[in-house]
C-alpha cells in the first residue's frame, strides 16, 4: 500500500493521539501532530514527551519540530527506515 502525503492533526490527549497514530500510520508519508506550548495550556493535551514516545511505539520516529502559532508547534512524524540487512 502507498502512503499518501501528509496529514496535520491535534490530538485531544494522549488516548486520541495513540488511536490516530495506529489508524494512519500506513495511510499517510508523514504525520504532522499540533502540541501546545506549556505556557499556554496547563496541563498541556499532549506534552512533546508523550507524543514522541506514543510514535515510537507505532514505529513513528520524530524527525523536526516547527512553529505552527504562538501557542503551537508540530512535529513531523514519518515511519522508522528498515535498516539494510549487511552480508
Amino acid at each position: 500500500m502507498n502512503a499518501e502525503g501528509s496529514v496535520t492533526y491535534e490530538p485531544k490527549d494522549t488516548q486520541d493521539l495513540t488511536a490516530f497514530l495506529e489508524n494512519n500510520k500506513e495511510k499517510y508519508h508523514e504525520i504532522w501532530i499540533i502540541i501546545t506550548k506549556k505556557e499556554f495550556s496547563n496541563p498541556q493535551p499532549v506534552s512533546f514527551n508523550e507524543a514522541v514516545t506514543l510514535a515510537l511505539a507505532q514505529g513513528l520516529v520524530d524527525s523536526r519540530t516547527k512553529s505552527f502559532d504562538n501557542r503551537k508547534y508540530e512535529i513531523r512524524l514519518t515511519k522508522r527506515k528498515k535498516e539494510k540487512k549487511s552480508v
